[in-house]
């Protein structure tokens, strides 16, 4: 079987002479007789153009009907009305007057989305297997065109024949599972400091292990703290087993994970979880993480939990830090952020991490079933449970929605509803507790419950709305009450263990009022945008209020942008902290300059009276923006004078680096870490700097050094593979090799795939290769060069390429000396062979040898 190979930045020969001589006979013809379509019209060429000599003619036929393509088996992509249905090998066959078109397999037509309805009745009759389909044939006005410069198969189908499918839809036939792989995933970062004769340390990893086989991708995820006070510490956050039922878009997990949270607060649990995915949709039918920004005194630690998990941990400079990558564990549930200075003290405030309203398209669905045991740490018991959420569009305004949790000692039941209004939208939901406290402690505790069945309720509407008269954005409002007797799943369960232990559960503090705010106001052009947001929350049996309000304003000013924000957090317990911030920053440098450095500085000033002047300077460089640095000089009053910090990062090959420095004239203090991705498989083992939870495993053997992708850092490996992260599951995602970089040995036989994953496979993406060494020819028979256009064919009879102008030959072979046969005709006077023998090289050498031959 006849193969065609060029290597990609090189030009194709047959499809560079079709289109010159294309455009020569469009440069004699009538308007009136330009072909609409080249693929299926006859297209007349004159070889007068070609200057050839008397004695010479070159059968020009061949090119009269296709679009270049000559007879061979290709891998193409296949469009569909423009839609993507897949890449194919598809086989390319010589027909009458040696037009050459794409046989179409039985099975490519039967996975085209057709409306079976529409179709004639004997669309498929009359078709035997391996045979080729002829849809233009049963079709009226169905064309099949192929663009070889691109490698694409267009096959336009009236819409009549088509079925509906929506915009950016990817058929599940062609999502990819992936190989078998072991990963391994890792952030590590230990951190030192020094102040008043007293030493620091920690060490923080975080690692995600994960093992692929088929559909089953089985996860880790924990953490392992150490500092000198204690010997190490390791907490497993989750594991479990996870497999996506692409039939009903839904994903199934074993083990270790969390709920939802899209109608009950997230539980942590242990067990199993049936889950629709909206991932599965196409955008234009469908999670969430909250940004989390704070201000950092110094050279600072920065540690996320949720509940007594930390999910994560970095280390930022002085100034304003924004945390926009944490891992969602949910929809509900808040965030508790400790901020660690250099200097010994600490900072804490809690980030909300709630839910906008659940309004769905008509007809659509969510659903999750959890049965398990609360994996909570307060508690000595695992308490059984099973949660049940449903939500169902039910007109293009109104959705429903209805909820349960079970123990046998608790019951919840939700029912809600979601509406879209012109003034916004809205849900409203009422939930209805039981809890039995049984006949836990003893009678000796004041306002003990024991023994008492506790009936509550919770009430909560939440509104959304974007003013676009006025620029005014409601993004998340809310407000929840809750009676003294009712109890969430977690409340019920600590309030049974302090019976236990005999206590009254009256000391356990429960939610009773919470108001939630986040608002946005866009100004008249030029103006900027005000923003504001506040949280404010009390509770049975306990005093005080828990109170967050933040505003502030931000513009920009030619190239500068400046900010200003106000902030201000009230506990329960009646500590009060205000903060104030102004920024500016601007670029250094000019707009033409590709790596521009950044000046940020910021000035601070809280309610405890301290007040900091920061100036910091950041920037990007190397030739694939592989470094990155940042300078930060501070300065503080109470005491705390001069800082000055020096960060950078380095992102190599195989894993990123990080190293900080601090110093104060009361402490110091200095960190490093290192992140990035193992994988296992059957070719070896896989290095990336890069942390993803879905991977493409590129594979192109010899073709070392190249880059993949637009990630600074993704190149073929000496071993032939590479890693190319954050894939998009279940849609399109194209990967590219730049050859650039290759040696001339070295051919690829495609630059460009494209691949739908599922979420955490590593999918295999094979750009196979072809070694030798590349020759040019000026190649003459019968004292003339030789005839443009003619075919040049190997001891295999391949097609290897096609006599350029001035009669030079480009071909790539495999042996030192061998023979390569021109043809331009089918009689025996219009072939003639060349021979060639490569002169003796240096080892490593590359580059393409050229000589002069004459061909015999």
């Amino acid at each position: 079987m006849r193969k065609l190979s060029v290597k990609p930045a090189r030009f194709k020969y047959h499809s560079f002479l079709f289109l010159f001589l294309y455009h020569i006979n469009l440069a004699c013809a009538d308007n009136d007789s330009m072909p609409g379509n080249i693929a299926g019209h006859q297209v007349a060429f004159d070889s007068s153009f070609l200057n050839l000599t008397a004695d010479t003619s070159v059968d020009l036929s061949r090119f009269s009907y296709s679009a270049g393509a000559l007879p061979g088996t290709y891998k193409v992509n296949v469009y569909v009305n423009n839609q993507f249905l897949g890449s194919e090998n598809i086989e390319f066959k010589s027909g009458l007057n040696q037009e050459v078109y794409p046989c179409l397999s039985f099975n490519l037509i039967k996975s085209i989305p057709f409306d079976h309805n529409q179709l004639p009745s004997d669309f498929f009759e009359s078709e035997q297997k391996g045979s080729c389909f002829f849809i233009q044939k049963k079709l009226t006005d169905t064309q099949v065109k192929y663009d070889s410069n691109d490698q694409v198969l267009h096959i336009d189908v009236p819409q009549l024949y088509m079925s509906h499918i929506p915009q950016g839809m990817i058929s599940p036939s062609l999502w990819d599972n992936g190989i078998p792989a072991l990963l391994l995933g890792y952030n590590i970062n230990g951190y030192h400091s020094e102040s008043h004769g007293h030493n620091f340390d920690s060490l923080f990893g975080n690692l995600t292990a994960g093992l692929n086989i088929g559909g089953w991708y089985f996860r880790h995820n924990g953490s392992y703290t150490k500092t000198n006070s204690n010997s190490g510490r390791y907490d497993s956050i989750n594991t479990y087993l996870q497999r996506d039922l692409a039939e009903i878009k839904t994903r199934l997990l074993l083990g270790q994970s969390n709920t939802t949270g899209e109608l009950f607060d997230t539980l942590p649990y242990n067990g199993i979880q049936f889950a629709t995915n909206d991932e599965m949709l196409p955008d234009s039918l469908q999670g969430y993480a909250p940004e989390i920004r704070g201000i950092a005194n110094s050279n600072a630690r920065v540690v996320v939990r949720q509940g007594n998990q930390v999910l994560y941990e970095t280390t930022v400079s002085p100034g304003e830090f924004l945390i926009n990558d944490l891992y969602p564990t949910g929809y509900g549930g808040n965030l508790e952020v400790t901020i660690y200075e250099a200097d010994g003290s600490e900072q804490r405030f809690v980030v909300p991490y709630a839910v906008l309203t659940q309004l769905l398209r008509p007809g659509s669905s969510r659903y999750t079933l959890t049965v398990g045991e609360l994996w909570e740490d307060t508690l000595s018991d695992k308490p059984a449970f099973s949660q049940l959420t449903y939500q169902r569009g039910l007109t293009n305004a109104l959705t429903g929605y209805v909820g349960g949790q079970f123990n046998p000692h608790y019951y919840a039941v939700q029912i809600g509803t979601a509406l879209g209004t012109p003034a916004g939208a809205f849900s409203v939901d009422i939930t209805q507790s039981r809890t039995d406290l049984g006949d836990l402690g003893y009678n000796g505790v004041d306002n003990l419950l024991s023994g008492k069945i506790l009936r509550g309720q919770s009430y909560q509407i939440r509104y959304s709305k974007v003013f676009s008269e006025t620029k005014s954005n409601i993004s998340l409002a809310g407000y929840r009450f809750s009676t003294d007797s009712y109890m969430s799943f977690t409340t019920a369960m600590q309030a049974r263990e302090i019976l236990k232990n005999g206590f009254s559960s009256d000391y356990l503090s429960r939610a009773k009022n919470r108001v939630t705010l986040t608002y946005g106001q866009g100004l008249p052009e030029g103006w900027g945008q005000l923003y504001m947001s506040g949280t404010i929350q009390n509770y049975w049996h306990k005093d005080g209020t828990d109170e967050q309000y933040q505003v502030g304003y931000n513009n920009t000013y030619n190239r500068w942008t400046w900010g200003i924000s106000a902030s201000r957090t009230l506990s329960s317990e009646s500590k009060q902290q205000t903060n104030y911030l102004l920024s500016v920053s601007m670029p250094l440098g000019r707009d033409y300059q590709i790596h521009m450095p950044q000046l940020t500085s910021a000035l601070v000033h809280d309610s405890n009276g301290r007040t900091s002047e920061q100036v910091t300077i950041s920037g990007i460089v190397g030739d694939e923006s592989q470094y990155s640095y940042a300078g930060t000089f501070a300065n503080a009053n109470q005491g705390a004078g001069f800082t000055g910090t020096l960060s950078g990062n380095y992102r190599s090959a195989i894993s990123s680096f990080s190293a900080s420095l601090s110093e104060n004239k009361d402490y110091s203090s200095a960190s490093a870490g290192m992140s990035g991705t193992v994988i296992a498989h059957s070719g070896g083992v896989t290095l990336t700097s890069y942390t993803s939870n879905t991977f493409a495993l590129v594979e192109a053997k010899g073709a070392e050094g190249a880059k993949v992708s637009s990630y600074p850092g993704v190149k073929i490996d000496f071993n032939g593979y590479a890693l190319v992260p954050y894939l998009n599951p279940y849609k399109m995602n194209e990967v590219s090799i730049d050859p650039k970089e290759i040696s001339d040995n070295i051919e690829l036989m495609s630059s460009t795939q494209k691949v739908a994953p599922y979420s955490g496979a590593v999918v295999k993406m094979n750009y196979g290769t072809k070694k030798g060494i590349p020759i040019l020819i000026n190649g003459t028979y019968n004292g003339h060069t030789l005839p443009f256009g003619a075919n040049v064919l190997d001891s295999q009879d391949d097609v290897v390429g096609v006599v350029g102008q001035g009669g030079q030959v480009y071909a790539r072979v495999k042996n030192e000396k061998g023979n390569l046969m021109v043809s331009w005709g089918n009689t025996l006077s219009s072939k003639c062979t060349i021979r060639y023998q490569l002169m003796p090289r240096m080892s490593g050498q590359s580059g393409i040898q050229t000589f002069n031959s004459i061909c015999e």
